[in-house]
């Protein structure tokens, strides 16, 4: 940045400069605002992600069905090739097909999860319900009673608060008022999310239907505003972008579902209770990066603690094992480098993007820190290149300060000569 701007200071280009300064300070002042007033700032978010929430939904379904679509439309392609066709299909035709194809698998995929989580969640309702009256809540009733025989002076003190009791049960009926609007607006909610999903769905099938029109209006507008030299960038980058998102996602989900397998089988080997719906509730978790199985265990060993309680502590440790596994060898075998970014980075990028948006932060932080990581990584590497310096940080673990060094580190080969 500082040869640029000697460069242009030099050529008396003082516009050029006046920008480059004018964009330093703006983008200066939106991070102090972005940081110093975020709780404004997500709420300015907050209202445009709900205008825009079904395009929002639109964009989302659509990047997930587009490998879909294209997969059909290249198996479309070589049947035809093979069959001789007289004439190839039209690529509306394609297209058309192509669509109904992803729109089909995408909503096959969303109603076999709702048609193996609801039922499995409505059919375990009256086992919890008898282990907690019947089983568990006598237990604690009689250890509770035992431990006030045992201890007279915890047991006065019992008696006294069971005396208020009554004042105590309004507070609490005073405290639920307000939490039955809440439970209401949540409902509401729920109803237009479901409703926003559907019209996501709508707009997911346009934006494939005519997705080379809108690619071709972006790239427009893209070349418009920039220069030949940034615009190529641009494209180049969300090329990139676009793959490496793809690749961690589908890879997320499909090691989520392994380890939903894994976890299941692994339960009714040991007999332990609910595996059916306790490998699904750790298989949807798991998509979360690092805390998604500890997210999961939190609800499935209260399960199990009010099924079997002597039980809890093997299915803690079986968890701790599952996370090991995923994290040391199915992870890395079906994920791959992908994300592209070190352990630390991904904690960092799950804790802030889950304090930033809660849960959907959580599962889209570490691809979306990885892209803006790779981003910087690619212009910092192409500066580097220009300035004939090397791009591996191995290099850069020397003591030396002298840029000269790196220069002829990286003239001279191993094993080569310097007249070679």
């Amino acid at each position: 940045m500082g040869s640029v701007f000697m460069k242009m200071w030099s050529n008396n280009n003082y516009n050029e400069i006046l920008k480059y300064v004018l964009t330093a300070i703006i983008v200066t002042l939106l991070l102090i605002v972005t940081i110093f007033q975020w709780s404004t700032v997500k709420n300015v978010f907050s209202v445009i992600f709900k205008v825009f929430e079904p395009i929002i939904w639109g964009a989302v379904i659509a990047f997930i069905m587009n490998p879909i679509m294209m997969s059909c439309e290249k198996f479309l392609k070589f049947i035809a090739k093979k069959l001789k066709l007289k004439k190839e299909p039209s690529p509306k035709i394609l297209r058309a097909v192509g669509v109904l194809f992803a729109t089909a698998v995408f909503l096959l995929v969303i109603a076999s999860i709702i048609l193996s989580v609801i039922p499995e969640i409505t059919s375990n309702i009256p086992g919890i319900y008898n282990g907690l009256v019947y089983d568990l809540l006598p237990k604690v009733q009689e250890r509770a009673t035992q431990l006030l025989k045992d201890y007279p002076s915890i047991e006065e003190i019992v008696l006294d608060e069971l005396s208020n009791i009554g004042t105590t049960v309004q507070r609490i009926l005073a405290a639920l008022v307000p939490q039955l609007n809440n439970l209401l607006s949540s409902l509401l909610s729920v109803a237009n999310s479901i409703k926003n999903f559907v019209f996501g769905v709508i707009f997911a099938i346009y934006f494939l239907l005519n997705k080379e029109a809108l690619q071709a209006q972006a790239k427009k507008l893209i070349v418009a505003l920039f220069s030949e030299k940034t615009a190529a960038t641009i494209f180049r980058r969300t090329t990139d972008t676009n793959s490496a998102f793809l690749n961690f996602i589908y890879g997320k989900v499909i090691d989520s579902i392994i380890i939903g397998i894994i976890c299941g089988v692994c339960m009714l080997i040991f007999r332990m209770p609910y595996a059916m719906l306790i490998s699904i509730i750790i298989g949807i978790t798991n998509i979360i990066p690092i805390f998604g199985p500890f997210i999961g265990a939190i609800p499935s060993a209260i399960l199990i603690l009010i099924a079997e309680p002597k039980k809890t502590i093997w299915f803690v440790l079986f968890v701790i094992a599952l996370q090991q596994l995923d994290g040391n060898i199915i992870g890395p075998r079906i994920l791959g480098k992908s994300v592209g970014i070190t352990p630390f980075w991904m904690l960092f990028s799950i804790i802030v993007f889950g304090s930033m948006f809660g849960i959907a932060g959580m599962i889209v932080g570490v691809p979306l820190f990885a892209v803006c990581s790779n981003i910087i990584k690619a212009n910092v590497n192409d500066r580097l290149k220009s300035k004939n310096l090397p791009t591996d940080d191995e290099r850069y673990m020397v003591p030396s300060t002298e840029l000269s060094d790196l220069r002829e580190e990286d003239s001279e080969k191993p094993g080569e000569s310097p007249q070679a």
